[in-house]
Protein backbone atom coordinates (compact mmCIF):
# COMPACT_ATOMS: atom_id res chain seq x y z
CA UNK A 1 0.00 0.00 0.00
CA UNK A 2 3.01 2.41 1.15
CA UNK A 3 4.61 1.56 -2.48
CA UNK A 4 0.77 2.51 -4.14
CA UNK A 5 0.60 5.63 -2.58
CA UNK A 6 4.49 7.25 -2.40
CA UNK A 7 5.45 5.99 -5.76
CA UNK A 8 2.77 4.61 -8.47
CA UNK A 9 0.04 7.39 -7.59
CA UNK A 10 2.56 10.71 -7.93
CA UNK A 11 3.65 9.12 -11.01
CA UNK A 12 0.40 8.25 -12.63
CA UNK A 13 -1.78 11.29 -11.62
CA UNK A 14 -0.23 13.72 -14.00
CA UNK A 15 0.06 11.54 -16.84
CA UNK A 16 -3.80 10.36 -16.31
CA UNK A 17 -4.47 14.38 -16.10
CA UNK A 18 -2.63 14.87 -19.13
CA UNK A 19 -4.43 12.73 -21.09
CA UNK A 20 -7.77 13.92 -19.80
CA UNK A 21 -5.64 17.17 -21.11
CA UNK A 22 -5.04 15.77 -24.05
CA UNK A 23 -8.28 14.65 -25.28
CA UNK A 24 -10.52 17.44 -23.81
CA UNK A 25 -8.62 19.60 -26.12
CA UNK A 26 -8.45 17.73 -29.42
CA UNK A 27 -12.76 17.54 -28.66
CA UNK A 28 -12.33 21.39 -28.20
CA UNK A 29 -10.40 21.66 -31.80
CA UNK A 30 -13.01 19.27 -33.52
CA UNK A 31 -10.80 16.62 -33.75
CA UNK A 32 -12.39 13.16 -33.34
CA UNK A 33 -9.16 11.37 -31.99
CA UNK A 34 -5.94 12.95 -30.43
CA UNK A 35 -2.78 13.41 -32.01
CA UNK A 36 -0.70 11.26 -29.50
CA UNK A 37 2.42 11.31 -31.56
CA UNK A 38 2.38 15.46 -32.07
CA UNK A 39 2.09 15.67 -28.06
CA UNK A 40 4.65 16.28 -25.31
CA UNK A 41 4.98 13.85 -23.01
CA UNK A 42 7.81 15.54 -21.55
CA UNK A 43 6.39 17.53 -18.64
CA UNK A 44 3.80 14.97 -17.54
CA UNK A 45 6.41 12.38 -17.14
CA UNK A 46 8.96 15.45 -14.89
CA UNK A 47 6.00 16.36 -12.79
CA UNK A 48 5.54 13.03 -11.91
CA UNK A 49 8.92 12.01 -11.20
CA UNK A 50 9.14 15.54 -9.01
CA UNK A 51 6.01 14.46 -6.85
CA UNK A 52 7.68 10.60 -6.30
CA UNK A 53 11.37 12.32 -5.33
CA UNK A 54 9.45 14.66 -3.06
CA UNK A 55 7.25 12.34 -1.28
CA UNK A 56 10.24 9.93 -0.67
CA UNK A 57 11.65 13.16 0.72
CA UNK A 58 9.26 13.88 2.92
CA UNK A 59 9.12 10.06 3.64
CA UNK A 60 12.80 9.87 4.93
CA UNK A 61 12.73 13.07 6.41
CA UNK A 62 9.63 12.19 8.51
CA UNK A 63 11.32 9.28 10.58
CA UNK A 64 10.88 8.52 13.45
CA UNK A 65 12.24 10.67 16.95
CA UNK A 66 15.72 9.46 17.50
CA UNK A 67 16.19 7.00 20.49
CA UNK A 68 13.08 5.28 20.66
CA UNK A 69 13.52 1.81 20.38
CA UNK A 70 11.16 -0.34 18.06
CA UNK A 71 9.17 -3.22 20.27
CA UNK A 72 8.44 -6.15 17.02
CA UNK A 73 5.17 -7.53 17.02
CA UNK A 74 4.23 -9.71 20.19
CA UNK A 75 1.40 -12.37 20.77
CA UNK A 76 -0.63 -11.42 23.52
CA UNK A 77 -4.00 -13.24 25.17
CA UNK A 78 -3.89 -14.87 21.71
CA UNK A 79 -3.90 -11.64 19.62
CA UNK A 80 -0.84 -10.18 18.00
CA UNK A 81 0.16 -6.90 18.72
CA UNK A 82 1.56 -4.95 15.96
CA UNK A 83 5.40 -3.81 16.03
CA UNK A 84 5.61 -0.09 17.59
CA UNK A 85 8.41 2.34 18.52
CA UNK A 86 8.53 3.01 22.18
Amino acid sequence: MRLLLHIVLPLIIPIIIYIIWVYVDSKRKGQNKPEWKTKSWFWSIFIGLMLVAASLIYLSTLGNELGKKYQSPILKDGKIVPGHFK
